[in-house]
C-alpha cells in the first residue's frame, strides 16, 4: 500500500512537472499575451492544459509547436492551424474578434496567443492590414449610425448601406481615432494557399468529425485528412475526404448493427428504446435533407410540429431542440417560437441557458416589428 502511495504520489508529481513544462514552453514560443490584448482572450484559468482531466475522455492540448513534428506541412510551409486563421483573415474578423478569439485555437491547435502567429503570417506574407475604412463592416449598426449622426450624415438603410456611407464620408483619421481597429485581409498569396488546402477550414466545420483517439475506431479529423494528402497536389482533397467518411460512417453503421443484435438479445426493453430513437433521427435527419433541397418552410414546420405534439424528441442533441423555434423566427412567427422555448425550458432545465439567451432574441425581434408597424 505504501509503495503504491508512494507510486502515484510521483506520478501526479511528474503530470504536475510536464505540465508546467509545456505551459512554459508554450509561453516562450508565444511570448506573453499584452495587458492591451488580454480582452480578446478568456481568463488564464481557462486555458488547462488537459480537457476532461480524470474522466475517460481525458486528453492532453497539444501545443503548436509539437504538433509541427508530427503535422505535414503545405507545399509553401504552413501548417493546419496558420491555414485555418487565413480562413478567419479572408472574413474580416481578425485580430481583435467581437466576442473574442474561441476557445478551439488553444483546445483543437494548440495556440494561446493567436496575435503572436498572426503577425508570424503577416511577417511571411500571407495577411496584410486593411485600412480603417475597408474595415468598418465589423462594426455594429449601432456604432455606425452614432459615427454618421456625430458627422451629419444619414443613419436609414440596412447595414450595408451604413457600411458603405461612412466609408465615403468619413476619413481613415476620424475612424482610427473613433476606435476602429483595421483587421487582416488575404495578400494573394494568402488567397492562392488556403484555396489550395481547402480541406482545413472544411474539416474544421465537419459536424461527424472525430477526436484523435483511435480507441473507438478511425478518426476523422483535419490532423488524419492532413496525413491521408499528405505533401503532394491536394486539388483531389474532396475525393479523399469523401472516402474516409464513407468509410468511418459504415464502421459505426456496423459497430451499431453488433451493438443492437447483442441487446435485443440481453435487453429487449432497452433495445425497443434505443430502435425508437434511431428511427426517430433518420427521421429527423430526412426531413432536414428535404428541406435543404426544397425549401419548403411551412412543410418542414408542420414535421416538427407534429413531433414535438406527439412526444417530442427521443435523443438528445441542443441544436435538434432549438430548430422549431429557429423556423418559426424565420417566418417571423415571435409569439409561438417565445411560447415554444418557455416550455422547454421548463422540460429542459440543462437547456435554460440557451433558452434565456433564445428568449431574449424573440423578444428584441417582436420589439422590432412592433417599433415598425407603429412608423
Amino acid at each position: 500500500m505504501i509503495i503504491e502511495e508512494n507510486s502515484m504520489g510521483l506520478f501526479d508529481l511528474f503530470k504536475k512537472k510536464e505540465k508546467a513544462a509545456q505551459a512554459t514552453q508554450t509561453k516562450k514560443q508565444e511570448g506573453t499575451i499584452p495587458q492591451t490584448k488580454k480582452g480578446d482572450y478568456q481568463p488564464e484559468e481557462y486555458y488547462t492544459d488537459v480537457v476532461a482531466e480524470g474522466t475517460a475522455f481525458e486528453k492532453r492540448v497539444i501545443s503548436f509547436e509539437e504538433r509541427k513534428k508530427t503535422a505535414i506541412p503545405s507545399a509553401r510551409g504552413l501548417y493546419p492551424a496558420e491555414i485555418l486563421l487565413l480562413e478567419y483573415c479572408s472574413k474580416g474578423a481578425y485580430p481583435g474578434p467581437k466576442n473574442g478569439y474561441p476557445g478551439f485555437w488553444w483546445f483543437e491547435y494548440g495556440i494561446r496567443n493567436v496575435d503572436v502567429v498572426l503577425k508570424n503570417l503577416e511577417e511571411r506574407g500571407y495577411i496584410a492590414f486593411a485600412s480603417a475604412k475597408e474595415s468598418v463592416n465589423d462594426l455594429t449598426v449601432s456604432q455606425l449610425k452614432e459615427l454618421l449622426m456625430e458627422h451629419g450624415e444619414s443613419t436609414t438603410g440596412k447595414k450595408a448601406e451604413l457600411v458603405a456611407r461612412v466609408s465615403d464620408t468619413i476619413s481613415e483619421e476620424t475612424l482610427l481615432s473613433a476606435g476602429v481597429r483595421p483587421k487582416y485581409r488575404l495578400t494573394e498569396t494568402g488567397a492562392q494557399e488556403l484555396s489550395e488546402n481547402a480541406y482545413v477550414p472544411y474539416m474544421h466545420k465537419a459536424p461527424n468529425k472525430t477526436t484523435e483517439d483511435t480507441r473507438f475506431g478511425l478518426t476523422f479529423n483535419v490532423w488524419s485528412i492532413n496525413k491521408l494528402l499528405g505533401t503532394g497536389d491536394k486539388s483531389n482533397w474532396k475525393k479523399i475526404v469523401d472516402e474516409q467518411e464513407h468509410k468511418i460512417n459504415k464502421e459505426i453503421a456496423d459497430r451499431n448493427d453488433a451493438f443492437m443484435k447483442d441487446l435485443k438479445k440481453i435487453d429487449p426493453e432497452g433495445y425497443r428504446v434505443l430502435k425508437t430513437q434511431d428511427q426517430q433521427i433518420e427521421a429527423v435527419q430526412k426531413a432536414k435533407e428535404k428541406f435543404n433541397e426544397d425549401r419548403d418552410i411551412d412543410t418542414y414546420i408542420a414535421f416538427w410540429e407534429t413531433l414535438w405534439k406527439n412526444g417530442g424528441l427521443k435523443f438528445e442533441g441542443v441544436g435538434w431542440h432549438f430548430e422549431l423555434p429557429d423556423l418559426y423566427i424565420k417566418s417571423k412567427r415571435y409569439d409561438d417560437a417565445l411560447a415554444f422555448v418557455t416550455k422547454l425550458k421548463k422540460q429542459k432545465p440543462t437547456y435554460a441557458h440557451k433558452a434565456d439567451a433564445y428568449i431574449k432574441k424573440i423578444e428584441e425581434l417582436k420589439a422590432k416589428q412592433m417599433a415598425k408597424k407603429k412608423n
